[in-house]
């Protein structure tokens, strides 16, 4: 089933699945008893794009923790438990938006049954997520993707025979064709939303890589309504970049202005690389908000010819000059010194233009 036909799932403040946006998840690092840390980790990844926030509860001491961040934040949050249901029963009274279960480690029935019970009675979410890593142990000798198929359902089960069915499905694998499988069949079986990412991707370029190549392939399908990009990073805003780079790249979503540069070679009139990193930090910085394309070039070959389409760019040009263009259009010859202000400039004023 396509994303746009999925159940609608409320989750705090926004609601996953049908025509919704493709939703940005991150998950924090801290134990939420710390709960200044937690809190300006959450803030860190919001203001790079996060819109759901998920957190570790290993304890009671988390309990209280979740209780005073659920306060002070206004982003959706998920409770993430295992093996203590209890836990999650408690996040829920406390009005958690959603807790996360993982069919491996769920406990037994009664427990399951009882947290049903408080996140129907309160209208919040239950996510079911099965992880290769976890699988319960009558399932451990099937096929892994079967397996993890078969524990999703599993607790499918019980939710519905408990007529409940605000839920969210993830089914994660470390292995990319495992996961890119298990989403399809998700995908085929059930009309409830799907949260997408690839397990324990790994750190740096590793983990990004397979990440994009893992979700790449199943959001271009149509499938999935919420992603998460699993990093080994020290802070959840690192994940929330690369999981809107993916979005943004199959024009799922846009957070603003894309900027696309050439790779540089011998013909190179300036220092691409360093003024395109400049020029990212400063949109940042000065939180300039455009919807369009920016082409940042290092000679007249990219352009404005290969860059025509870009709605403002800036090609080195010889002694130490820069062309402004837009839309294809010169515009005019700049120092490069200042190239990268006029530039800013030129879409600063558009944006005032187009203000109501």
């Amino acid at each position: 089933m396509r994303r746009e036909n999925t159940k609608e799932i409320p989750l705090g403040k926004i609601k996953v699945g049908g025509k919704n946006p493709i939703w940005v998840e991150a998950m924090g690092r801290e134990n939420p008893a710390k709960i200044r840390e937690s809190i300006r980790e959450i803030r860190e990844a919001q203001e790079e794009g996060c819109e759901i926030f998920r957190l570790a509860v290993p304890d009671e001491e988390s309990l209280f923790g979740l209780s005073q961040i659920k306060k002070q934040v206004d982003l959706p949050l998920i409770a993430d438990v295992h093996f203590n249901l209890e836990l999650g029963i408690k996040a829920a009274q406390l009005g958690i938006d959603a807790v996360r279960v993982n069919p491996g480690t769920a406990g037994n029935k009664e427990k399951l049954e009882e947290l049903i019970k408080v996140l129907y009675d309160k209208n919040l979410a239950l996510r079911i997520g099965a992880n290769t890593g976890s699988l319960p142990l009558h399932y451990r000798e099937k096929n892994r993707v079967e397996a993890l198929f078969d524990s999703v359902e599993e607790l499918i089960s019980i939710t519905e025979k408990n007529n409940f069915r605000n839920i969210i499905l993830s089914a994660k694998s470390t292995d990319i064709e495992e996961t890119i499988a298990i989403y399809d069949k998700l995908s085929r079986a059930f009309s409830y939303p799907l949260h997408v990412g690839l397990t324990e991707a790994g750190e740096g370029e590793e983990g990004i890589v397979k990440s994009s190549i893992a979700l790449g392939i199943i959001l271009r399908e149509g499938i999935g309504n919420n992603i998460r990009v699993s990093l080994t990073a020290p802070d959840p805003v690192s994940e929330t970049r690369v999981a809107w780079s993916i979005l943004e790249a199959l024009k799922l979503r846009s957070k603003g202005l894309e900027i696309i540069s050439c790779p540089t070679c011998a013909r190179r009139k300036g220092d691409v690389v360093a003024l395109t990193r400049d020029f990212k930090q400063k949109v940042k910085e000065r939180k300039i908000k455009i919807v369009g394309k920016v082409a940042i070039m290092g000679c007249e070959v990219n352009g404005p010819g290969e860059a025509r389409e870009a709605d403002w760019g800036l090609a080195f040009a010889p002694r130490g000059k820069a062309l402004l263009f837009s839309r294809g259009e010169r515009i005019k010859m700049v120092k490069q010194e200042e190239a990268e202000e006029e530039l800013i400039r030129l879409i600063t004023k558009e944006m005032e233009e187009k203000k109501p």
